[in-house]
This record gives C-alpha cells, sequence and structure tokens, in this order.
C-alpha cells in the first residue's frame, strides 16, 4: 500500500510538472503563407532585418517563383512581386543574409520534372528589401548544384556539399565553396569530411560553421562538423543523438543550433528538435517537439528569440503527397528557460514517446535505472551504461515511471511507449 501511495504522489507531482511546461511555451500556429496552390517544398528562406522572406519551391508539378515577406510582429505576410527570381522558378536552392542583403541560388528550375526539364542552376541573385531591386551576382564557378547548405560567418556565406544530378543521392558532393559579396567572389575551400553531403543542416555561432545530419547517397548521417574559416579546417563535433535524418530545418537561438523535423526515406518522418551547444560540444533534447504534421523539406527562420518553421512535403503510402503552407512559432527562449528550471536540468529523456529504445540526459555517474508501470509494478531495471540508452522494447505500450538510482541522487520521469 505504501508504494502505491507513493506512486501515486509521485505520477501526480511529475504530471504537474509537465503540464506546467507544457504552458509554457510551444509551437503555435500563426498565419498560412499567401500561396495560392496546397503548399510548398524546397522553397528557400532568410531574414533580413525583422522580417522573413520566403522564395521558391515545388508543389506537385508547379513550380514557384513568388517572393513573400512575413512580418513577425504582426503574423502577416504580403506578396512582394512575381517577377522571376533569376530562372523562371527555383527550388531546392540556398538563401541567406549579409548586409541587410538578402541572396537567392542555385537549386534547380522545374526541380522534379518527369517531362525530363529539370536544369540545375549555379546563379546567385542579390535582393535589396528597401528597394525591392534584384541584381545578378556572380555564378558558382563549378558545377550546378541542388539541395546544398549554407552558414554565413564574418559577413561570407560557405556552401556545403549538393547533388548535381536528377533524384536523391545522385552526383552528390562534398565541395565547399565561400562567397564573400564584398568582391562578388568565390574561392573554393577545404572540402566536407565525408565523401558527399546534401539536405543537411546547418548553422553559424560565435564566427564557427556547424554542418550535421543530411544525406551522402542513400546513407543518412548524424555526424557533426565545425567549419573554422581562419584556419580552413573542418572537425569532428558530437554526433547528433538521435537516428541520421535529411530533409531537416536548422536555426539559431540563444547561441545554440537547433535541428529538427526531416525525417528517413519517404515513410518514416521526425517531429522531435535537438540543439547542440558548442560551448560544452553536446547536443540536447528539446522538449519543444513539433505538434504539428511531421514532414521533410520544410523552411525555418529565427528572429529574435523566436523561431518559425513551415510548409515542406510528406508522402503516405506509395501515392498520397501532402504539401504544406502552414507557419509555425515557437518562443525557444522561454521554452529553453523552462526546460532548464533545477527540477528539469538533472535528467531530460528522449525520444518521449519512443518506440523502444531512449537515451537518458543526466549528469555524469553510475546509475541503476528501474522501469515501473504506472501501478507501480517493477517492469525492468538494469545499469544505465555509458551510452546512456536503455532498450524498453520488449515491454507493452503504455506510460511508465523511469527511477534512476546514483550514490548522490534519485530522478524519476514519465515515459510513454508506443508501438
Amino acid at each position: 500500500m505504501r508504494k502505491s501511495l507513493f506512486f501515486k504522489k509521485g505520477l501526480t507531482c511529475i504530471a504537474a510538472i509537465f503540464a506546467m511546461q507544457s504552458a509554457s511555451a510551444q509551437w503555435v500556429k500563426k498565419a498560412d503563407n499567401l500561396q495560392f496552390q496546397v503548399g510548398r517544398w524546397g522553397g528557400m528562406s532568410a531574414v533580413v532585418g525583422s522580417k522573413i522572406y520566403l522564395t521558391g519551391g515545388y508543389a506537385n508539378m508547379q513550380w514557384l517563383n513568388d517572393l513573400q515577406e512575413y512580418d513577425p510582429a504582426t503574423s502577416t505576410w504580403k506578396n512582394l512581386t512575381t517577377t522571376p527570381v533569376g530562372p523562371l522558378n527555383r527550388s531546392a536552392g540556398i538563401a541567406f543574409t549579409i548586409n541587410g542583403k538578402m541572396y537567392v541560388g542555385l537549386g534547380a528550375e522545374n526541380f522534379l520534372s518527369t517531362s525530363g526539364t529539370q536544369k540545375n542552376l549555379k546563379d546567385l541573385w542579390e535582393f535589396t528589401p528597401s528597394t525591392g531591386a534584384w541584381v545578378q551576382k556572380a555564378s558558382l564557378p563549378d558545377s550546378a548544384r541542388t539541395e546544398s547548405s549554407v552558414f554565413v560567418v564574418n559577413n561570407k556565406a560557405y556552401v556545403v556539399g549538393g547533388n548535381g544530378g536528377f533524384g536523391p543521392g545522385v552526383n552528390n558532393t562534398n565541395q565547399v565553396w565561400e562567397y564573400d559579396p564584398a568582391g562578388n567572389k568565390w574561392t573554393k575551400k577545404a572540402n566536407y569530411p565525408e565523401a558527399s553531403i546534401a539536405t543537411a543542416g546547418a548553422f553559424a555561432i560565435n564566427g564557427k560553421g556547424y554542418v550535421s545530419n543530411g544525406r551522402a547517397g542513400t546513407e543518412y548521417l548524424k555526424k557533426t562538423y565545425e567549419y573554422n574559416p581562419t584556419s580552413n579546417v573542418w572537425t569532428p563535433k558530437a554526433d547528433f543523438p538521435d537516428s541520421g535524418r535529411y530533409g531537416v530545418v536548422s536555426f539559431v537561438v540563444d547561441n545554440k543550433g537547433f535541428i529538427g523535423l526531416g525525417g528517413i526515406g519517404y515513410y518514416s518522418y521526425k517531429s522531435t528538435f535537438y540543439y547542440y551547444d558548442p560551448a560544452t560540444d553536446k547536443w540536447s533534447y528539446f522538449s519543444g517537439n513539433w505538434t504539428a504534421t511531421p514532414r521533410l523539406f520544410s523552411v525555418s527562420a529565427a528572429v529574435g528569440n523566436k523561431a518559425y518553421v513551415g510548409c515542406g512535403w510528406r508522402l503516405d503510402g506509395t501515392s498520397t503527397q501532402s504539401y504544406f503552407r502552414d507557419w509555425h512559432e515557437m518562443d525557444v527562449a522561454a521554452k529553453l528557460s523552462v526546460q532548464h528550471t533545477p527540477e528539469k536540468a538533472l535528467v531530460s529523456v528522449y525520444p518521449n514517446p519512443s518506440t523502444g529504445t531512449i537515451h537518458v540526459d543526466v549528469e555524469n555517474g553510475k546509475y541503476n535505472y528501474t522501469v515501473y508501470s504506472i501501478t507501480g509494478q517493477k517492469a525492468a531495471t538494469g545499469l544505465l551504461g555509458a551510452d546512456k540508452t536503455i532498450n524498453l522494447s520488449d515491454l507493452a505500450q503504455g506510460q511508465y515511471i523511469l527511477e534512476l538510482v546514483s550514490e548522490k541522487q534519485t530522478y524519476r520521469s514519465i515515459i510513454s511507449l508506443s508501438k
């Protein structure tokens, strides 16, 4: 009787903490973008000042060349122009901002066209929001490509990898090119350390660039590399803590790099987000899970302490395709402040819910774990290994309580298993 009472009280307390966290900050649906069609994927987005700009993309054999401006202060979209950005249309290209100007380039015209008319691109265009003018800049001095990643350090853009063929994993490259708008000049840099890379997440923090996840041919990577522009050297960092994925979104808030969504293949989609802290070389689970439909090839941006994610695509079954034009906002700083309160900072369990294997993010030490059913029955025991993972695939679907016991502390957390 004493044991049952303990677990009822413990469950109530933990549930109350979770409810408080959930109420603090979640993804909030904002105004859909103004695209007339059902949605888009492979679009390009960038932030200039306090506004977000969205252009291009692909939707069910429709190729887009619009330019839209989103104002986070009012949650409103504005169509700026339908004038083509370079070619008639562009998908799966790059976009970045330097000195108050947006740059859009690479990608493909007539992306994924079944009629065989896809044309990979290597041109680059500069957009000035104050005048609305587009100016063509120097083209990439190498082969045209889609699905490259890009980050900006010290007013220079670094374009990493890409797909030089037609279709997933075809003619991927590991080349890295630096673009300097001051001289309108491209310079080849040290190759990305893997044989190839495409559709990866990329971000820059404190003068260094970071690339993680993505696809190398048909392999989905979880490796993370740091690039130092001063020394032109790539350095391996902590691996992404979940399975590798492609078609991800990435952004930076509070000097932390976030990667989320994406998936494996065309039928496995992720709703989780993780963030990387260069100061500790550590990835952590971000408890603000995506509450809309999981998907690939969305667009993302960060303005101040808030992140914005939307659009994208998924395939259900063998022929049901969904294209999205929704738009969601997360107060990342508020969520992190709750996630790192003393009660929460001690232990984090992810993914949660899980289909079997969970990872426990807890301060270093020796821990014995016990998993109890909600009614207090012991379901599993063991010693937490160095990889801090626990395989619970033998347990039935439902909610459990994970108890971690060390010489110093006892931690408890609710976990959910889904099959």
